[in-house]
């Protein structure tokens, strides 16, 4: 992939339990070994009960996130992340637009998300709204973000 590639790509949930894998990878290769996050503490117990999202560039899975429902009306985003080639293409906007145009189709009226401090500019500029103190999550600061989903 390289820079004068404009190729838009395909953001969709998972279609078969196999490609989770893919998202796994694209995971691990992120916030495991880029950010030095414990491995242990990345795959969780909502797995199951999140719709999995990937971005599918020419074929390869370079991003993911997923999104489940801790309560009524309620969406939560997380584990949100593009490999570093995919980065700055507008791709995480794009991802983002679409696990918020799934929440909505869902009937779900707010998405919340836990934001590592130096991204909450990127989320600020989607309409969402940072709460209370920071966090830390695997060693990383984070702060607790909040958006409303509108009918429009």
């Amino acid at each position: 992939m390289n820079a004068t590639d404009s190729k838009s790509p395909e953001i969709r949930p998972l279609r078969h339990p196999s490609e989770f894998a893919g998202a796994a990878a694209v995971r691990r290769a992120v916030f495991v070994v880029e950010q030095n996050c414990p491995e242990e503490e990345e795959f969780d117990h909502w797995e199951a009960a999140s719709t999995h999202f990937v971005v599918v560039h020419r074929g390869d899975i370079v991003g993911t996130a997923r999104i489940y429902h801790p309560q009524p009306g309620v969406a939560k985003f997380g584990r949100i992340a593009l490999l570093p080639e995919a980065r700055g293409r507008g791709w995480g906007r794009a991802l983002m637009h679409a696990l918020e145009e799934y929440a909505a189709a869902l009937g779900l009226r707010e998405v919340t998300l836990d934001a590592q401090v130096q991204i909450i500019p990127f989320y600020e500029g989607l309409g969402y709204r940072a709460e209370g103190p920071e966090f830390l999550d695997a060693n990383i600061p984070h702060r607790l973000m909040r958006r409303a989903l509108n009918d429009e």
